[in-house]
């Protein structure tokens, strides 16, 4: 079983990579009992996207 501090961690790694069955299922069960991480993960395309738009300064290229 996972605890959060990994199954976020893996959220966070499946953006980068495909992820492997085991960690697949080991997640899906996780987020499945656990509201806070089903709740990141649904949030966590989010979160990349307004970290893209903080580094590139929005979507003019200005660093405000």
């Amino acid at each position: 079983m996972l605890d959060c501090h990994n199954a976020t961690f893996l959220m966070s790694q499946a953006r980068e990579r495909p992820l492997g069955l085991v960690e697949r299922m080991r997640l899906r069960l996780h987020a499945a009992m656990c509201s806070a991480c089903a709740r990141f993960e649904r949030q966590l395309p989010l979160l990349g996207e307004a970290a893209r738009h903080h580094a590139g300064g929005g979507e003019d290229g200005s660093n405000v």
